[in-house]
Order: structure tokens, then sequence, then C-alpha cells
């Protein structure tokens, strides 16, 4: 299943400091509704969208402080820290998760495919934006518990970083600069949408 899983089930499902019990398939709707289905999922649409219909790189737009996933990714880190330095992890994750939800449903409501058939480029585009910078800001938050699949959602925004190099993480992808909206640059190329987590199956039971 891979240890990113495995710690995502234990930090987010199971309350720190309590007992808890493994069950498998909790542990596979877990991780696909919200690593599979939710996160990455969100960034592939995104980034097809964008290689399809601009160019594949970070469009040039404004995102307004009221906009409905900046009003939310605003404090978002800071509110994300603070569960981390407590060892509240669920509370962490599901902090995060509040933003991939409501990104997911943003752009199911603006539909910046149907943005892009009507011309409306630059609306279409707005959308995007906002949707992988909070994929972004997601992934970052999230790093500590799914550092490879992290690493997987910077490396396809177009970011070299590894988040489980402690030497970046001290120095160019720091806490300050990466956890506050707006990191993404305009013009920065983005890689083709690849899955960054499978999603998990539960294994065949032998007939033997």
């Amino acid at each position: 299943y891979g240890v990113d899983a495995f710690r995502y089930y234990f930090l987010k499902g199971i309350e720190f400091g309590r007992d808890g019990v493994f069950e498998e398939n909790r542990f596979v709707d877990m991780c696909n509704a919200d690593l599979a289905d939710g996160f990455g999922n969100l960034l592939n649409r995104s980034l097809g969208l964008i290689h399809k219909n601009s160019g594949g790189v970070v469009p040039e737009v404004e995102i307004s402080e009221d906009h409905p996933l900046r009003s939310i990714a605003e404090g978002l880190g800071d509110r994300v820290s603070k569960a981390y330095e407590s060892l509240a992890f669920n509370v962490a994750c599901e902090e995060v998760l509040t933003l991939i939800r409501l990104g997911n449903k943003y752009i199911n409501e603006q539909a910046p495919w149907s943005l892009y058939k009507a011309g409306k480029k630059q609306e279409a585009e707005e959308v995007l934006y906002a949707v992988l910078e909070s994929v972004r800001l997601a992934a970052y938050l999230l790093a500590p518990i799914i550092p490879r699949t992290s690493t997987a959602v910077y490396q396809q925004l177009g970011f070299n970083v590894d988040f489980n190099d402690a030497s970046l993480i001290d120095v160019s992808i720091t806490f300050p600069n990466q956890s506050r909206w707006g990191i993404l640059r305009a013009k920065q190329a983005l890689q083709k949408p690849q899955p960054v987590f499978q999603k998990l199956e539960l294994p065949v039971e032998s007939s033997t």
C-alpha cells in the first residue's frame, strides 16, 4: 500500500495517543476518498485543462482576497501548524481536507471546461489558478504526513523539491514561505498530469 497511505490512515483516522485498530476496508476507503479521489483527482483535472487550453503554464491572473478558496486558505497554515504542535494530527488533516473538498465543489460549480468552450478563457484560468494554488498549499501542509505524495504534487506543479530532503525544507521550502497563498508564479511550467496517489484495492482472497 505504501508508507504515505499507512501514515495518513493512522494519523488522520486514529486520534494520537489513543488506542486504535487497523481496519483494512476503512483504510482503503479513507485513502481512496481523501487522497486519490479528492486530492489527486483535483490536481489531475486542473492540470489537464490547463495543458489542453492554456499552454501548460500557470495562468497570469489575480485572485481577489474574498475568493472562496483564498478566504479559506488564508490562515490555514497557522491553524494546521497549531494542530501539529499539539499532536492533533487528525485535526490538521481535517483542516486541509476542508480546502480540498471546497476546491472540488468549486471546480464542479464553476465548470472551467465550459468557460473555455464559451470563449471565457480568463475566467476559466482564474478558476484553475485558485484550484491549483489550493492543491499546492494542501500538499505543503500535508507533507509531514504524506511526503512522497506531496513531493509528486509539487513536482507536477513545476517545483524541484523533495519533502524527504530535510536540507531543502530548511532552506528553500520553509514554512513562512510556503504556507501562505500565492506561491504559484505566472508562466511557471507545469508537468502533464500523472496520478500522484494510486487508488488502493483490497487484496483478492485466494480460492485455494
